[in-house]
């Protein structure tokens, strides 16, 4: 049994007439006979009762149409899936991220996604970049978004986007106006920064900063989470430093001022393992291809 057996069983099925559905299968009608002849041999059913004047299905003949319309519809359904899936277009896939990638990178994407393939399952799992590092490496996410990390060699990364680092400071927290003197001015400010284990190469960038302008934070609490930093910048217990996108649209009691002069930027970066690479090829070029039409700012 084949599917060109079952298409031609159902065409027959549908007309009651093998005439008509030798001419609408484009096949001869006695080759059309034999295909029947030889389906009702191998399943050992009679399918169609025939008499001179009519055709009709027989209880057996009408049952097999309808579980084989079913099974049919089911195979061009998977095959278009199939499909889907090897251009990046279905299926699911996972994604680590760190929180300030949710305020500028990730929505847009999101939005163009689920609009043009609602088909294709995201799974988002908000982390620091170490452990999102670490779970592509252990296979247990496929893609990540972390910014200026030094990452291991087993990676491939494409930055998607530069931006200046802002300085984040309770409102009511006066310090000087000139450009040369703001950092300096917060020397002995209570500092709130990611942990150095959670984001090494990010942090490193934040001390040499520091370590330019004449001193070491004092760092009073730590975490990876950008959102829970500018909270408690926002009551009044420490400052911060973060990319600028992530302040975009945030209603709290925060004041910043962005390092514009000779300063390192926040890199966002996407990356995944290397020997996926093939295997994920679909994803990554849908994934860039969406990511490069996305306006970071």
């Amino acid at each position: 049994m084949n599917t060109e057996q079952i298409k031609n069983f159902l065409a027959t099925a549908e007309v009651l007439n093998f005439h008509k559905a030798s001419s609408n299968m484009f096949i001869a009608q006695p080759a059309l006979s034999r295909q029947i002849m030889n389906l009702e041999h191998e399943i050992g059913a009679q399918l169609f009762d025939r008499t001179n004047k009519q055709v009709k299905l027989t209880a057996a003949g009408l049952f097999f149409k309808n579980e084989m319309s079913r099974l049919l519809a089911q195979l061009e359904q998977a095959k278009n899936r199939v499909g889907q899936i090897h251009r990046g277009e279905a299926g699911e896939i996972s994604m680590g991220h760190v929180s300030s990638a949710m305020q500028c990178a990730l929505p847009p994407f999101l939005k163009i996604i689920k609009h043009r393939y609602p088909k294709l399952k995201i799974t988002m799992k908000e982390s620091s970049c170490t452990e999102i590092v670490n779970k592509i490496l252990n296979r247990d996410l496929a893609f990540g978004l972390i910014p200026n990390v030094t990452a291991p060699s087993e990676l491939e990364e494409v930055t998607l986007y530069r931006e200046n680092f802002v300085v984040v400071m309770p409102k009511d927290l006066k310090i000087s106006t000139k450009k040369s003197e703001r950092i300096k001015a917060l020397a002995k400010a209570d500092w709130i920064l990611p942990a150095l284990e959670d984001s090494q190469g990010y942090n490193e960038i934040l001390y040499r900063l520091f370590h330019k302008n004449g001193f070491s934070p004092r760092v009073v609490f730590e975490s990876p989470n950008a959102s829970t930093n500018l909270r408690l910048v926002s009551e009044g217990l420490g400052v911060t430093i973060i990319g600028k996108s992530a302040i975009k649209n945030v209603k709290l009691n925060i004041k910043h001022f962005e390092i514009t002069e000779a300063a390192p930027k926040v890199e966002m970066r996407f990356v995944w393992l290397k020997e996926r690479k093939e295997e994920l090829k679909a994803y990554i070029d849908l994934f860039l291809e969406i990511f490069r039409k996305v306006k970071f700012d």
